[in-house]
């Protein structure tokens, strides 16, 4: 047969609704659970996670989402987890070490501290290591020089009345598997559930957890709606009066911007060349100027254009592979056929007696010669008879055959040859020093081209200086046989010119257009998109700002969104309807009777909450609309405290132990006795463990035991040399109750015979002397507590009759015998100055024990004579 499967708890009810919502949620959740209430710098790293989660960067902390290892245990159904002893705690406060506080497993446990004995240190080790709704920090000893890490001490457990192995805790954010079975109520508990508000009201344990979250919600709400507010007031004044126009590409940019925008594009729209620049500038003079006038220059600026583009041409041709080469050629022509001239006068005259006849020289002076003749009319070259027109001196007729001679190779092909090449030669290389490449004649169209494209600017001069250097390459090269050396002839820019010149005639035309309004609009969105443009580069840096102010925005936005507290709202209804309510009102109900009877008539009711789970109102039966925390005295306030807090326990599937850190303070000894005898009544349920500093609440604890068979151990804690926290079974002397005493005086006698066994008699006496104070201090005690059978009590502020009976049973061997043992203690002790000369030896230990066991044996008879009246 299959066991049915326990109810989920509301813990693990959150945790599956968690799984769907935002991980700063997630994370909130598991810091309430730890902890409760977020404090502020909690707040700040929820935000943070929050904008992190949608975009932020430069976040370092991650989000810790709550997991099922954040939730305190749950043993299961009927199962029990219960403390026998905190041990070895370090790093606390100022506690001393190697300390063990041992706990009744079976029943009730009092720690009893007064101020400044180590009871808060304690608490916080349990409120941290076990389930607790303010778990509060720990903090290591403010006064050590070195403090210590996370603090850390030693459980041992027993899970359903088994013991298991010493567990070992570390102070951290996640609550331990097994001791968050355990569950501590203390005053910040209280204050939970009595809210000094129009209204007296609770949440259970869980149901809280979504008030908790919309609580964080709100404030994260308040702070983002703060900050959405600075954001906007950061915007830039530009984008209310924009310095682009709306229609150019810049413009639709700048306009349009959004938090994901990205700024490539207007980047690129920044980038402009020179060329765009000086049409800028070109636009804003043109269109300043009258339109007709504009365009009448622009046609004067192409004419230009065309005509350097036709000087380039010519000084192309001139310079081009097959000009350079024609000259080339005719050089080295003319210096062939010379030669072949040279060499046939060689031949000719080569019996003559000077030399170099034939030769350019020579020829000169003979076409001179021939010159001067026909100017005096005399034949050339002279005959024989007739005087020579160079020496004036009759020609012999060996002169006169030698001259013939002369003029017949004058005569002759290869002379005529050679000059015909060389007058061809000359006539071109004089058309080629002519045509020197100048750049004067294109400078101020050059330099207006250069304003706009400078690259075709350059381009123009390159091809010029290439030009002048195949020119003097060239020149060298004629005079020197072999081939031309020339270097490659750039290449003209012509179809750049073309267009330069096409779009100047164009733009002209335009200009004439913008005459009219329509025309004049297709120049003005050109001039307005250069402007827009040139201002571009500036503009990024305005709207990288604003991108990044409206993704702020938009991450903001986005965080507003999620705080809505809806889904919270309806998970607290949903838990409030579902598994909270069924079984809360019939228990409060007895609960409030256990604990005020008929002195509080008051009812738990839901009530309309708010954001995130609803309200559970304490209402007067009598008159619901009264204000309940104007009407209840403190102690009754605190009845209902803790009539909610164990409410909260019919929610629970287990039985494990409860632990109370000083659940009633400055209350009237009747709500004392009802707390102390429902905690007591509790007890036989479950371990209860109480730490107080209240002896008149540990007394009512203490007599509610007693009545009720429960197992109770005291404790005590104290200051001391090494630190607070130092730990005593039962009470300090001066509040234990006579068996403790009985016990301690027995240790007392043990330790006072040792001195005995050794001989050291001053010890000795001193020891003695001291324990018969303890004992005379003792039989006082026991008047209160056995005689009077606790109707009168030191430290409590109440007489308890009921025992008043009890007294009866008190006879005259009982007083005598009382008597007789006071006035030994009184004698022996040194309350008063002793005689000089009377030196007494103090009783012997076996005497001392004597004393001790009448008093055990006095006090058993009067209890076991009071125990026999009904």
């Amino acid at each position: 047969m299959h066991q049915p499967v326990p109810p989920k708890s509301v813990l693990q009810l959150i945790l599956e609704w968690s799984q769907n919502r935002p991980l700063w949620q997630r994370d909130a959740l598991r810091r309430i659970v730890a902890g409760g209430a977020i404090d502020v710098a909690g707040i700040s790293e929820i935000l943070a996670l929050c904008k992190k989660e949608h975009g932020e960067p430069n976040t370092a902390i991650s989000a810790a989402p709550l997991e099922a290892t954040h939730l305190p245990a749950n043993p299961g159904n009927g199962a029990a987890i219960t403390l026998a002893s905190l041990a070895d705690v370090v790093g606390v406060n100022q506690l001393a070490p190697k300390q063990s506080l041992l706990f009744e497993q079976q029943g009730l446990t009092i720690v009893y501290g007064p101020n400044g004995a180590g009871k808060s240190g304690y608490g916080r080790v349990l409120k941290r290591a076990c389930r607790a709704r303010k778990a509060g920090e720990i903090m290591p000893d403010a006064f050590s020089p070195s403090p210590t890490g996370k603090a850390t001490a030693k459980f041992t457990i027993s899970r359903d009345g088994l013991q298991e192995p010493v567990l070992t805790w570390e102070d951290n954010e996640n609550p331990d598997p097994v001791l968050s079975a355990v569950s501590v109520f203390d005053r910040e508990c209280g204050a939970v559930h009595i809210q000094d508000k129009n209204e007296v009201a609770f949440r259970p344990f869980g149901l809280d957890i979504p008030d908790d979250l919309a609580a964080v919600c709100s404030q994260l709400k308040s702070l983002l709606q703060g900050e959405e507010l600075q954001i906007k007031a950061l915007k830039n004044p530009i984008f209310d009066k924009p310095t682009w126009q709306p229609t150019t590409a810049v413009g639709r940019i700048m306009t349009g911007l959004k938090h994901n925008t990205t700024l490539d594009g207007l980047l690129a729209l920044s980038a402009m060349t020179d060329g765009e620049r000086a049409r800028l500038q070109q636009l804003a003079e043109d269109l300043a100027k009258n339109p007709r006038e504009a365009a009448a220059e622009q046609r004067q600026y192409a004419d230009g254009i065309a005509r350097v583009a036709r000087y380039l041409q010519k000084v192309e041709a001139a310079y081009s592979d097959s000009a350079l080469l024609g000259m080339k050629a005719l050089a080295d022509d003319a210096r062939t056929k010379r030669s072949a001239a040279t060499a046939a006068a060689g031949a000719s005259f080569k019996d003559t007696t000077l030399p170099h006849v034939g030769e350019e020289v020579w020829r000169e002076l003979w076409e001179a010669a021939r010159h001067y003749s026909r100017h005096v009319e005399k034949r050339f070259p002279a005959q024989e008879g007739e005087h020579c027109v160079l020496c004036h001196q009759p020609i012999s007729a060996e002169a006169g055959e030698r001259m013939g001679s002369f003029e017949h190779f004058i005569r002759e092909d290869t002379e005529k040859l050679a000059t015909a090449a060389e007058e061809a030669y000359s006539t071109a290389f004089d058309g080629f020093q002519s045509r020197q490449p100048d750049i004067r004649l294109i400078g101020e169209i050059r330099r207006r081209i250069a304003l706009q494209h400078q690259d075709l600017a350059a381009g123009v001069l390159q091809f010029m200086a290439s030009a002048d250097l195949r020119r003097r390459q060239c020149l060298k090269g004629l005079s020197e046989s072999g081939e031309l050396g020339l270097s490659p002839q750039l290449p003209l820019p012509v179809a750049e010119m073309q267009k330069l010149e096409d779009d100047a005639r164009a733009y002209a035309g335009q200009l004439e257009a913008a005459a009219d309004l329509e025309g004049r609009k297709v120049l003005q969105a050109e001039h307005d998109e250069l402007v827009d443009r040139a201002a571009a580069g500036d503009l990024h840096d305005v709207a990288t700002k604003e991108v990044e102010r409206l993704g702020r925005l938009d991450r903001v936005a986005k965080c507003l969104a999620q705080t809505a507290t809806t889904a919270i709202t309806k998970l607290g209804n949903d838990l409030a309807d579902e598994v909270i309510t069924p079984r809360m009102r019939d228990r409060f109900q007895s609960e409030i009777i256990r604990l005020a009877a008929e002195k509080v008539r008051v009812e738990v009711v839901r009530s309309g909450g708010q954001y995130g789970s609803p309200n559970y109102q304490i209402r007067l039966f009598a008159n619901p609309k009264t204000k309940v925390h104007l009407v209840l005295s403190e102690g009754e306030q605190t009845c209902v405290a803790l009539a909610a807090f164990l409410t909260e326990l019919a929610t629970a599937t287990h039985k494990s132990a409860l632990i109370f850190d000083d659940p009633v303070t400055s209350l009237d000894h009747r709500w004392r006795r009802k707390v102390a005898q429902r905690l007591v009544e509790e007890a036989r349920e479950r371990q209860i463990i109480v730490f107080t500093h209240d002896l008149v609440f540990v007394n009512d604890l203490n007599d509610s035991a007693y009545r009720q068979n429960t197992p109770t151990k005291l404790a005590s804690l104290s200051r001391g040399p090494d630190g607070t926290g130092i730990v005593s079974d039962g009470l300090p002397w001066d509040h234990a109750g006579v068996k403790s005493r009985v016990d301690r005086l027995e240790k007392e006698q043990r330790s006072a015979k040792a001195l005995y066994d050794a001989n050291d008699e001053d010890a000795y006496r001193a020891a003695a002397i001291r324990l018969y104070g303890f004992l005379r201090a003792t039989w006082e005690r026991a008047l209160e507590e056995i005689v009077f059978a606790g109707v009168l009590i030191r430290h409590r502020d109440y007489i308890d009759t009921k025992n008043l009976k009890k007294v009866s049973v008190l006879v005259e061997g009982d007083a005598e015998v009382f008597r007789a043992a006071f006035k030994k203690c009184s004698d022996i002790i040194e309350a008063h100055d002793p005689s000089r000369v009377r030196n007494e030896e103090p009783p012997a230990p076996s005497e001392i024990l004597d004393d001790i066991n009448t008093l055990t044996d006095w006090a058993e008879s009067l209890r076991s004579r009071q125990k026999a009246i009904p």
